[in-house]
């Protein structure tokens, strides 16, 4: 049975949107964090904060423009990241696809393949957490076991970076060590 990657796109899809279905409506909503911790408690546990920007705009750029650009950055950012996920997923359905595939083959392909569907939720779901936290946007990616964090704002303090990293912390369960917050004004 041959069947075209027109089709199996398609059904990838149609499954990652059933399966995200599925997990909002048995999770339900989102409740927002509690207290965090206090910035001398961090500083206790040893959490060293370092505050960058990233990739400055010219100053000469119209409002309109620049506001666009940073608009721009972070769907791109998202956009490029959706579309390498894509592409991963299509490589293992064409393992699932495969008469000739192991089952050990098949097993792993569709392992990975609920990996990346998690992990893409996680990543959007704390890119609304983040938001809800009052910033513009933000962009989460995972690249086990460094997550970055890039958000929207003109600039941070270290007790956002550290709530920030508290948020990551306790949603993809990752060492503070590995975290890393920047922003983008």
């Amino acid at each position: 049975m041959s069947i075209n990657k027109q089709t199996v796109w398609l059904i990838t899809m149609l499954s990652i949107m059933v399966v995200l279905s599925a997990y909002y409506i048995v999770t339900g909503p989102v409740e927002p964090v509690g207290q965090e911790a206090s910035r001398s408690e961090k500083a206790a546990k040893g959490i060293n904060v370092d505050i960058k920007p990233v990739d400055q705009p010219a100053a000469s750029e119209k409002d309109i423009l620049k506001q666009q650009n940073d608009d721009d950055y972070f769907v791109g950012y998202q956009l490029e990241r959706s579309t390498l996920r894509q592409k991963m997923v299509e490589d293992y359905m064409k393992v699932l696809t495969n008469p000739d595939a192991s089952d050990q083959d098949l097993k792993e392909a569709n392992s990975k393949i609920q990996q990346l569907m998690k992990v893409d939720n996680q990543e959007t779901v704390l890119e609304d957490l983040i938001r809800k936290q009052g910033y513009s946007d933000a962009v989460v990616v995972t690249n086990n076991p460094h997550v970055d964090v890039v958000v929207q704002s003109d600039k941070l303090t270290p007790q956002q970076v550290v709530k920030l990293i508290s948020l990551v912390r306790q949603h993809l369960n990752v060492s503070p060590q590995h975290v890393s917050v920047a922003y983008r004004q």
